[in-house]
């Protein structure tokens, strides 16, 4: 793709997952990858997958919900590489926290704070350094259940509505800074949060993820390949004149 060469990308939850796949697809087109991560090991072990393929990242080991850490990473990440170009924001939780009745008070503070704050505090510190570089682009990650309800995700669900209508305040605010701010909307996606959700293993998991896939018209879960290479085209030159688009790699679940 068209852009991404030698550009310097900041990607939260980079160490499992949808965020793994985005660091790797992003070396593979010739970024150079902050990794960050919560968990060290998760970050260190992409790292030097990344490195081992000729790629160049660096890890980042951040609290996404606190200013200080992300605003250090930040910084950590220019001192590193010179310049910071790309932020993708895929750092998220699922806890299956129930309806506004049974969902604990901490479940819906823990999940606002990793699903919305984590974007407003990344977008705080970093775009402010793609600006001085000249410009780049903002990619956040939604979720089909920020635009339909689903009974059993209270917090969730309001999280992932919140991250959409932000990455259009974000889109609308920044445009003349030449900072494009696009989000994804993912349908169920085969990936570790999915597995720790449902709680099972074996026969069970697949067919829990098989019940999760029946609504959606593929008839299987996304993979994070998939949802990484919509990512990329949003960074990407190719993607230009796109900002404030909420993108549905959803395999037609909303077209239902």
């Amino acid at each position: 793709m068209n852009g991404l060469t030698e550009k310097v990308a900041f990607v939260t939850g980079g160490g499992s997952g949808i965020g793994r796949q985005v660091s790797l697809r992003l070396a593979r087109e010739g970024a150079r990858i902050g990794v960050v991560d919560l968990r060290e090991e998760s970050a260190r072990s992409v790292v030097e997958e990344i490195r081992a393929a000729g790629g160049e990242a660096t890890a980042i080991v951040a609290d996404v919900t606190s200013a200080e850490q992300v605003e250090a990473g930040v910084a950590k990440l220019v001192a590193d590489f010179g310049a910071l170009h790309f932020l993708v924001n895929c750092a998220g939780v699922a806890l299956g926290e129930g309806g506004v009745v049974e969902c604990s008070e901490a479940a819906w503070d823990t999940t606002m704070a990793v699903n919305v704050k984590s974007i407003f505090l990344t977008g705080k510190y970093a775009i402010p350094q793609i600006i001085a570089a000249g410009g780049g682009s903002v990619v956040n990650i939604a979720s089909v259940f920020g635009m339909v309800a689903n009974p059993d995700e209270c917090g969730y669900a309001a999280s992932k509505g919140a991250v959409i209508n932000l990455t259009r305040q974000m889109a609308v605010q920044h445009a003349s800074d030449r900072v494009r701010v696009n989000a994804v909307l993912p349908s169920d996606c085969d990936t570790p949060l999915i597995a720790g959700l449902l709680g099972v293993e074996g026969a069970e998991l697949e067919a829990a993820k098989a019940e999760l896939a029946a609504p959606i018209p593929f008839g299987r879960l996304a993979r994070p390949e998939e949802i990484a290479a919509g990512i990329a085209f949003l960074l990407s030159d190719d993607a230009g004149f796109i900002t404030g688009v909420s993108l549905p790699i959803d395999g037609g679940f909303l077209t239902k």
